[in-house]
């Protein structure tokens, strides 16, 4: 569609009726582009009127997206009852890489009710209460369910497979009554300017012995340099989360994509979950995008940027402003103690914990300083603290002026075994140059594990077999 005056094109917008198998009933309004004269001679507003009298009829949701730069645009799309309920950082790949604004105007259905929203989520709490309240709608009620993510790590051998392979098997599983969780398979378009180009979908499969439990489906967009899961299935209830941690690898080492996104229905609470626990962060909160026998369900956007985040290069609304602040605000925090993330990685204690739950871990440290010859714990002392050797070298002692029976240096850690259970030491700790280390507090740890179940169980196990080779090796000696 455009807009012409005086024989000049002065805006354009290309529309995107819902396909009619597709259970994403939105129809998608792309290439939006406007001349900075058309806000003027009305041409813009003109051109948006018949766009709501085409769809009047079918009365679809409409979504937009509008450069975070662009505040003329989206001055224009309010005007015109169209919301904001999101903000894509470095989504489009434009004249430079810019941020988006989700901008949807309600159709007749959908927004009636809704499935209650788990407590465990607050980071998508409040993007959903503010974009749902944008849309008239009133927010779900909260239940306190306690709700964990799949496992990230379970004994699954992973393949990849053609679409129609994994066509075959999705098919297949219907028979198992798997939980719709992700909706992407709308989310074919490239670039900003939803280029024409048939995406190379590529597919993998999950084996459990020799029986196929899971898969899933996404493509690389090479205008924006970014990959996008377009759709998923698991048989059972452990290897969503399992399936989704190696995709994420792929597309963030193999493809050197800038950014990873999913859609994840707000009906699969464990998945959001999971993909937090994988570093992903809600950007939009979509309501009413995904129809099933005749039931609406609202839709979450999430990104796990392979970036550095910065808001910048924006010029936005009041409206859009608001929504801007809480994903600033998720993206923000994920910044915080990046050094700190990358130490703990390679921490074996923490092996097998997604960047989400890391970042939670890294939270719980502080930083001590440790001069030559000063003492890190004494022998006898009760064990409420963990540390890691951030910087430096501490020495362990089982006396004053005795000779070390061990030495750490950068990248490891001690004192985890009285920090179990908060027994005495068996032997003290002292600083041999000076050393910067992150310290943990036991009552801080906990209180995460009573809310982050699995990532205690995966700390646990890991100083169990901590413990249990060094056990070993002990034996072992005492043989010899």
């Amino acid at each position: 569609w455009i807009a012409e005056a005086d024989g000049q094109i002065q805006a354009s917008v290309t529309l995107l009726p819902p396909m009619p198998a597709d259970n994403n009933p939105v129809m998608n309004l792309g290439r939006n582009l406007f001349r900075p004269g058309s806000f003027e001679d009305g041409s813009a507003a003109e051109l948006v009127n018949k766009i709501h009298e085409f769809n009047a009829e079918e009365n679809f949701m409409q979504v937009v997206r509008v450069l975070a730069s662009d505040a003329a645009q989206q001055a224009l799309f309010e005007e015109h009852g169209y919301v904001c309920i999101g903000f894509q950082p470095f989504k489009h790949l434009h004249r430079s890489r810019e941020g988006v604004l989700f901008y949807v105007r309600a159709g007749a259905k959908g927004l009636e009710q809704r499935l209650p929203m788990s407590e465990s989520l607050p980071q998508i709490g409040e993007l959903c209460t503010l974009s749902l309240k944008n849309c008239g709608a009133t927010p779900p009620a909260l239940i306190r369910d306690g709700v964990t993510g799949y496992p990230l790590k379970t004994e699954i051998s992973f393949q990849d497979a053609d679409l129609e392979e994994y066509d075959l098997w999705l098919l297949q599983s219907q028979s198992d009554n798997p939980p719709r969780e992700i909706s992407g398979s709308f989310n074919l378009g490239f670039g900003y300017m939803r280029v024409d180009s048939k995406p190379h979908i590529k597919a993998a499969l999950g084996k459990r012995e020799t029986k196929v439990v899971c898969g899933i489906t996404f493509y690389y967009d090479e205008h924006d340099r970014c990959a996008r899961i377009v759709d998923g299935f698991a048989t059972d209830d452990l290897s969503m989360g399992a399936m989704l941690k190696p995709a994420t690898l792929v597309a963030q080492e193999s493809m050197n994509a800038v950014y990873v996104e999913i859609d994840i229905l707000s009906s699969a609470p464990r998945l959001i979950k999971s993909a937090e626990q994988l570093g992903f962060a809600p950007v939009a909160y979509m309501p009413a995008f995904h129809t099933e026998d005749g039931l609406s369900t609202d839709v979450v956007k999430l990104v796990k940027l392979n970036t550095s985040y910065a808001l910048e290069n924006t010029s936005l609304t009041e409206k859009s402003e608001a929504i801007v602040k809480i994903v600033d605000y998720n993206f923000q925090d994920q910044k915080t103690g990046i050094a700190i993330i990358n130490l703990l990685r390679g921490l074996p204690i923490f092996e097998g914990l997604g960047d989400g739950e890391l970042r939670k871990i890294a939270r719980l440290f502080t930083q001590k300083l440790f001069r030559p010859g000063e003492k890190v714990f004494k022998r006898g002392d009760s064990g409420n603290e963990a540390y890691a050797v951030m910087r430096g070298k501490i020495d362990i002692c089982l006396e004053e002026n005795s000779a070390p029976v061990a030495s750490l240096s950068d990248g490891q850690i001690f004192g985890e075994q009285a920090f179990l259970d908060g027994a005495e030491r068996v032997a003290m700790a002292v600083a041999d140059k000076p050393s910067i280390l992150l310290v943990m507090q036991r009552n801080a740890f906990y209180d995460v594990v009573q809310r982050e179940p699995h990532l205690g169980m995966v700390v646990m196990r890991n100083i169990a077999m901590d413990l249990s080779n060094k056990l070993r090796r002990a034996n072992t000696a005492i043989k010899r």
